[in-house]
């Protein structure tokens, strides 16, 4: 009697290894995902910032075609698909309820995709016009 009752305590004390052993593996996984979209969220915000400045020095005057061969255009479609396709990605990762540094990091990675594609979308524009006064 007593042998099975230790039996028992032993099998329940090393369930409850178990369970906290998953636990914690599921929560160090997503702490590195979470760190992943933070990173991304980081190399959207460079791109963000050079598209900024590259907008800044063609509002400085620049007299002669910024893209003449459309290479610069066609990496920013290229930036704008990629950021669709990170978007479109984030909408399906939704958990019923993620932890509260898994949806900040959805929400701010989100928030930087907009803005960067938003960024990348008016370049794309601006050096249209631009170019078009200097295509002959």
């Amino acid at each position: 009697m007593v042998n099975t009752t230790i039996k028992h305590v032993i099998r329940d004390v090393l369930d409850v290894f178990r369970r906290a052993e998953l636990f914690l593996a599921a929560l160090g996984a997503e702490r590195r995902c979470a760190m992943r979209l933070d990173r991304v969220a980081d190399r959207l915000a460079s791109m963000g910032a050079r598209i900024d400045t590259l907008r800044t020095r063609m509002d400085a005057g620049i007299d002669e075609a910024v893209d003449a061969d459309g290479m610069l255009r066609d990496s920013l479609k290229g930036l704008k698909e990629d950021i669709r396709g990170i978007r479109c990605q984030l909408s399906s990762m939704r958990r019923p309820q993620p932890s509260a540094r898994m949806q900040r990091a959805f929400s701010h990675l989100s928030s930087v995709a907009a803005q960067t594609y938003a960024s990348a979308d008016k370049l794309q524009w601006e050096i249209d016009e631009h170019d078009e006064r200097y295509a002959r």
